[in-house]
């Protein structure tokens, strides 16, 4: 996790929403943003991570923004005038009112809200942490009250075996856990390339698939195709004869061309569902990245 900067851009920091102050005067920040300029910023404006602060005040979920890091406590002026010199803020991080770093970290685990800014590299970090402190993957499930289970957390722990560019992949989710995991459990110098051979099979697959035809390409296609002949008893009103017409227009009445029946669908080939590459091929050749991700996902979740 490392130690907090002393100095952070100031788009980095949010203001607090519990904040009284509504107003602040503009000639006092601007006189107060050309001394930080000229002389620095003398005193540090006091922060707390915003995981910290959501922690402790997870109320104001919605009102601090996911691209933020830290949470003004004391310093909202020194922020703003901060932001109209043009230079970054000197701040000091207290967490200390949101508990200890492990109570962050279980937190940060148990709540959907939370969980869904961390990305799958971040919670095995976080993982890792936690075992390292209770002592075992068990006692952190414990911890967490069944907001993980082993499996969830071995597969997160795999995730750390990785070198840092599949780490960066899986973390921009760019490769799947499922084979980021797999690859995980390999010698290290065989994961890079576990890893680029699956992803070649998977575009190998998915280019397989017929695209969709859309926009003006599906509506000339169905311009171009012919409207299906009036058949009796579908409700379609035909000319009604005409009985004084003479012998050889009344008896040739119009006959509907043959319908051409589409050709029937091949049937799929049968899945072995004994077979783990066979399964796999199938759920690849018939389904989108997004939803492999979600059975992978899902299947992991299930172990």
């Amino acid at each position: 996790m490392g130690a907090h900067p002393v100095t952070v851009p100031t788009d980095t920091v949010a203001e607090n929403p519990d904040n009284p102050r509504r107003e602040f005067d503009p000639e006092y920040l601007h006189g107060l943003a050309m001394n930080m300029r000229e002389v620095g910023q003398i005193q540090t404006a006091t922060v707390m991570t915003r995981l910290a602060f959501l922690v402790a005040h997870p109320e104001h979920q919605d009102a601090v923004p996911a691209n933020r890091d830290y949470v003004v406590i004391d310093g909202h002026c020194r922020l703003r005038a901060a932001n109209e010199a043009g230079i970054e803020l000197r701040i000091t991080v207290d967490d200390s009112s949101a508990g200890t770093r492990e109570d962050l970290l279980a937190a940060a685990l148990s709540a959907n809200h939370f969980r869904k800014d961390l990305t799958p590299i971040e919670e095995a970090q976080a993982i890792e942490a936690l075992v390292a402190f209770h002592g075992s993957a068990s006692a952190v499930v414990s911890v967490l009250g069944g907001a993980v289970n082993d499996s969830w957390i071995s597969t997160r722990r795999a995730l750390l075996k990785l070198p840092e560019p599949i780490q960066g992949r899986v973390a921009s989710k760019e490769v799947p856990i499922a084979i980021a995991r797999k690859a995980g459990t390999l010698p290290a110098e065989e994961q890079s390339a576990f890893v680029d051979a699956k992803m070649a099979e998977r575009k190998a697959a998915q280019d397989l698939k017929p695209k969709p035809v859309r926009g003006r390409a599906a509506a000339a296609i169905k311009k171009e195709q012919p409207l299906a002949a009036p058949t009796a008893g579908t409700g379609i009103d035909t000319p009604p004869r005409n009985e004084t017409a003479p012998a050889s227009t009344a008896t040739h009445q119009a006959v509907p061309e043959p319908r051409s029946e589409s050709p029937e669908r091949e049937p799929d080939t049968p899945v072995d569902w004994t077979n783990a590459d066979a399964v796999t091929t199938a759920i690849l050749d018939r389904c989108p990245s997004s939803t492999v991700q979600q059975i992978a996902q899902q299947l992991l979740d299930a172990l």
